[in-house]
């Protein structure tokens, strides 16, 4: 049975969470607290139903864009609204700049080109519009910013379409229009309708809805590996599959399908795979399958990334690589009761929990977030299992339609969307369970559908006037730590470009190490008392 969201605690404090960039010589508890009040979560809304592929049942929202600061017990202060509905429409998919205080959207339409959007988000909540381009697609649904941050790649739900966007590395803005775009139909036109003329709701999971949604190719997200970003994986709802291409990092292009597998464990039934995931620590990647409400685990050829990473380097021919898949299927789990109808639930969102021990989904029908806690070594008699899952329980989202959530920075507080009860309530993450219980909070916003949290960094000296900040002298050694916010494992200096600002940056990151080291001594407790 489904587990009813507990009555916040006083039992339960939140332990002290980490915060990044600020340029203080000397940093105390009240500094830290102060920090924190700077992460800021960007919203957005639905604001014409008719546009979409889908049918939300909550209301259309006159502004779509909604900008919070967020608190230490939980609490969401609202510091602007804006996106009026007519100009903004439908945004449906954010991304934080992994280096720069800029947020991207995208726009949600089946019948005309979808929008991306970039705002410069300012410390007290307000966005300054720096950018907008043309999706080169229809029902825009996915960001990815690439390994360099010098591009910017979308996929187009309806019309399954990937393309690429050049970035500014220094400011973040649009370097000009689409540089790339690959379409998987090849010209052909759609086959299915558009839900106003007579198409099929792609919300619901019937028999006849799945047999429309599956008549024609859906790219729904793409990911880069956090290895080399050279290999993208596009989860393919229409087809229950994910396919695997080659991205030619440098002239920022989507190039050679190399192989497309199975999203599930080909029952013969519908899966629907709608996001990819990494886990941050194993060679181990998560599908969530929409349409069969199970999340697929894949093992991950690290070699063979590692094989197509050097012939790319080298200016070799891809060709040797088709039908060489980087993928291999581990388990699959379902992320409902065994005996709740398959029909009547649709999955939304999947991550992986920043400290590697858990994976969370949320169920659109069921209204549950479902964790998963991730195994982390092998099972007796040498068997792998690192990677693979087990079931912590079910928890109730305080309302209808979970599209979306997200973690705070710390990993300590969750903030869900519940698009058709028109609310956004917040709960707080045991670390040593993976259980959420519910806080109180919870805020009016018609048809939210996505949370980006934005840990706003004021990135202006005091002794340098309009002097901008910038990262120069070192490099992360890992992606995935950048785009974490987390402290790379080591830094590698540059010294003929050293300058004052170098010593600022080699401040900041000796910060970063210390809040970070109380972030682990703070899990160990809870740990130790667990």
């Amino acid at each position: 049975p489904i587990v009813p969201p507990a009555s916040p605690s006083d039992e339960n404090p939140p332990a002290s969470r980490s915060f990044a960039g600020s340029q203080s010589n000397n940093i105390d508890e009240a500094e830290a607290d102060e920090f924190v009040e700077q992460q800021l979560f960007f919203v957005t809304s639905y604001s014409d139903f008719d546009k979409l592929a889908h049918g939300p049942r909550g209301h259309a929202a006159k502004y779509t864009l909604r900008v919070y600061r967020f608190l230490a017990d939980g609490a969401l202060v609202l510091l602007h609204i804006a996106g009026e509905g007519e100009r903004v429409i439908n945004p449906a998919f954010s991304r934080f700049h992994p280096r720069l205080n800029v947020v991207y959207t995208c726009t949600e339409d089946i019948e005309e080109n979808g929008q991306i959007l970039a705002y410069e988000i300012h410390s007290d909540g307000s966005l300054t519009e720096i950018g907008r381009v043309d999706a080169g697609g229809t029902s825009t649904c996915y960001l990815t910013i690439d390994r360099d941050h010098r591009h910017l790649i979308a996929v187009n739900y309806w019309d399954s379409s990937l393309v690429v966007i050049p970035l500014s590395k220094s400011t973040g803005e649009f370097n000009g229009p689409i540089q790339s775009i690959y379409d998987p139909r090849q010209g052909k036109a759609m086959l299915a309708a558009a839900k106003k003329d007579g198409g099929a709701n792609h919300s619901m999971n019937d028999e006849c809805t799945i047999a429309a949604r599956q008549v024609d190719p859906h790219s729904h997200a793409l990911v880069l590996d956090p290895f080399e970003g050279c290999v993208a994986y596009v989860p393919d709802l229409g087809k229950d599959l994910v396919r695997e291409f080659w991205y030619d990092k440098t002239k920022g292009v989507i190039g050679c399908e190399f192989n497309v597998l199975p999203s599930g464990m080909s029952t013969g039934k519908p899966d629907g795979p709608r996001y990819f995931e990494f886990h941050p620590k194993f060679n181990v990647a998560y599908v969530v399958n929409e349409l069969s409400s199970t999340v697929a685990v894949f093992s991950i050829d690290k070699e063979l990334l590692s094989e197509i990473a050097r012939a790319t380097k080298m200016g070799l021919p891809m060709d040797k690589f088709k039908g060489r898949s980087t993928l291999k299927l581990i388990q699959s789990i379902k992320t409902v009761p065994s005996a709740f109808p398959t029909t009547m639930n649709t999955c939304g969102r999947i991550c992986t929990h920043q400290s590697g021990r858990y994976v969370i989904v949320s169920n659109r029908g069921h209204e549950s977030i479902t964790i998963f806690r991730v195994k982390q070594g092998c099972g007796i008699k040498g068997k792998a299992t690192r990677g693979t899952l087990t079931q912590v329980g079910f928890f109730h989202t305080r309302g209808e339609t979970p599209r979306h959530f997200q973690f705070d920075h710390s990993g300590q507080f969750l903030i869900v969307a519940n698009q058709d009860s028109d609310t956004i309530a917040v709960f707080s993450f045991n670390l040593t369970s993976g259980e959420i219980r519910y806080t109180g909070n919870e805020y009016h916003i018609p048809s939210p559908n996505f949370i980006c949290c934005c840990p706003v960094v004021d990135r202006y000296s005091d002794d340098e006037d309009d002097q901008p900040y910038e990262r120069v002298g070192y490099t992360f050694t890992s992606e995935d730590e950048v785009r974490r916010n987390k402290v790379p494992s080591s830094v590698v200096v540059d010294s003929a470009k050293r300058n004052s600002l170098d010593y600022l940056n080699e401040l900041e990151l000796a910060q970063k190490e210390i809040a970070k080291l109380k972030t682990q001594l703070s899990v160990l407790s809870q740990l130790s008392r667990g």
